[in-house]
């Protein structure tokens, strides 16, 4: 296919607007100090022509903050080691190709064919690059030239999208894992992790289908629609082949950056790695913190593992599975507490429901029966489930168990109770349930979010590299924008106390800048515009760009008011 002819592309992919980008760039490097509303400010504009502060705002602007703040926190030596330094004649230097592909990442650009239009021929966004208003217009090289079949566009771009994918895929596994690791080192040595770290750790698998190179394979049971199966609709278990890898992270819940991954073939069990994350996410952070606490998934209840993790003074909690004798004990202990040393609880909380008219608020109940000294858990040892539990010499270790009788109103029979063991104490065993209750985040905020936004699961090549590197590139890139948009924020706050800040002096450079797109603020709200809309709306004419748009000030009004000049 070819990907520099802009009429194959148009119908080769799915469209993605750079509106689209825009919208993107704004959630995820702009941190919002007030509330957006375009009408309003319009308003504003139109009636009295004042501002309070005025910055130019586009994908280059945003880029170049996050790249401003990438230099205060010395991450961009590592993008410049991330040269493979496999290119026997360098045309380009690789750290202009890791920005542009670090661009298509944060700019959430969902394959590489749209990286042609929208990156590679934008002269702003690739002199933030390091190329030229030439090498965008003509390319960077003449190589493959003479071959084409097809005419060459007006706008080249600056190289070719085979070209980037290429070249980046060139990154072996081993060195973009070392890069993520040194990122999340540079996070903690600029404080952006609590001193003291609650973590989770979980999996998510990495589907594909069976061209990638270097995937796994796992046969696993689905349940699926299938037409013409019993009653219309109903679901049927089939066995399935999966192909791909898997991801292990730990993620810190507080500030929800992942703090360490790691990466594996599809059919690998879940609790193979959660030593080797744990102790890399400690290394990440030794500068500033100190990882106190770990829940896990049930997928992970594994005794030595568990035993090894208590051995390193980290708590833990973990949900038992049903049918385990511990689980049947911390339920029977709980049902009869008479005379033991149980501890129950309750908390009730109001939850509000609705919008409007039909908002209602509605009390919340959960109880819980904390159960200290459980003595059944004889897979918890040294030795995990091989130990021999019938030597008399052999002395069990008591957990600590949680049984929930009632979450959220919901009371189930005794054989349903959820039951969670933990090796911390359990006077409040709601501080065991709540931490367990937030490892919930790690799947919504990373996993979920980081494949349907951050597009995971779209690497730049089929193959083993291809997926390492978009794996590693987008959990980096999504903790540096998380920290990024921490830091403006403590900036803010520094600036409101009058202190000088590295954000005030980048400020002070915006407005040096003459880019197309203006962010408005009056008082507590903020409006986005084209330049030419906002002079315009404080009526000073702009008599040319008027007579080319086909604009007036009376149709920008309503283009943002919905309503007609006075």
């Amino acid at each position: 296919m070819n990907l520099t002819n802009p009429l194959v592309y148009a119908y080769a992919v799915p469209m993605f607007t750079r509106e689209q980008m825009q919208n993107t760039l704004m959630e995820r490097l702009f941190w919002h100090t007030a509330e957006r509303d375009d009408s309003k400010v319009a308003q504003h504009l139109f009636y009295r022509r004042e501002m309070d502060t005025v910055y130019t705002l586009d994908e280059a602007t945003l880029f170049d903050f996050f790249f401003h703040y990438l230099r205060e926190i010395e991450v961009f030596p590592l993008l410049e080691n991330l040269d493979p330094q496999t290119q026997e004649r360098q045309n380009i230097p690789f750290l202009q190709l890791i920005l542009i592909y670090l661009m298509k990442v944060i700019g959430s650009i969902p394959k590489m064919e749209p990286v042609w239009e929208l990156l590679l021929t934008d002269e702003l966004l690739m002199s933030l690059c390091g190329f030229n208003a030439y090498q965008v217009k003509n390319g960077s090289c003449e190589r493959g030239t003479k071959l084409r079949k097809t005419p060459i566009p007006e706008v080249r771009g600056a190289i070719c999208v085979d070209t980037l994918a290429n070249q980046i895929t060139e990154i072996t596994p081993r060195r973009i894992e070392h890069f993520f690791n040194r990122c999340i080192e540079q996070l903690a040595q600029a404080h952006v992790f609590p001193k003291y770290i609650h973590a989770a750790c979980d999996t998510t698998l990495y589907e594909t289908t069976d061209q990638f190179e270097g995937c796994g394979k796992v046969l696993r049971k689905r349940k699926v629609k299938a037409r013409g199966y019993r009653k219309s609709g109903e679901l049927k278990e089939v066995e399935v082949m999966l192909y791909g890898w898997k991801i292990w992270a730990i993620y810190e819940l507080q500030s929800g950056i992942p703090l360490a991954i790691k990466i594996d073939t599809i059919e690998k069990p879940d609790n193979l790695h959660i030593l080797v994350v744990l102790e890399q996410a400690k290394e990440n952070v030794k500068a500033t913190s100190v990882i106190r606490s770990l829940v896990v998934d049930r997928a992970f209840l594994d005794g030595k593992s568990l035993y090894k993790i208590d051995q390193q003074g980290l708590e833990f909690v973990i949900p038992l599975k049903s049918n385990m004798g511990a689980t049947k004990d911390a339920r029977a202990l709980a049902l009869d507490q008479e005379g033991s040393a149980c501890i129950e609880k309750t908390r009730e909380v109001e939850v509000t429901h609705g919008y409007g008219k039909k908002k209602f608020t509605e009390k919340v109940v959960t109880t819980l029966v904390g159960v200290p000294g459980l003595m059944s858990c004889d897979w918890f040892n040294p030795e995990g489930s091989e130990a021999n539990t019938t030597k008399k010499d052999y002395e069990p270790i008591p957990l600590n168990a949680v049984v929930v009788k009632t979450w959220n109103n919901q009371t189930p029979p005794v054989d349903k109770q959820v039951v969670f063991v933990t090796n911390r104490e359990i006077k409040d065993p709601f501080v065991a349930f709540d931490r367990y209750d937030d490892r919930s985040l790690m799947e919504n905020n990373l996993f979920r979010e980081t494949k349907q936004n951050w597009h995971l699961e779209d690497p730049p090549k089929k193959t083993r590299e291809g997926v390492f590197v978009q794996v590693y590139m987008v959990m980096a890139m999504k903790a540096l924008t998380k920290a990024f948009l921490m830091w403006q924020e403590e900036q803010a706050r520094l600036d409101a106390l009058g202190q000088e800040t590295t954000w005030e002096m980048y400020r002070r450079k915006l407005k040096m800048l003459n880019r197309n797109k203006l962010i408005v603020f009056v008082e507590a709200y903020f409006g986005i515009f084209l330049s030419h809309e906002v002079i315009m709306l404080v009526d000073v004419p702009v008599h040319k760009t008027a007579k080319e748009l086909g604009v007036t000030r009376a149709s920008i009004y309503t283009k943002y008011t919905g309503l007609s000049p006075p």
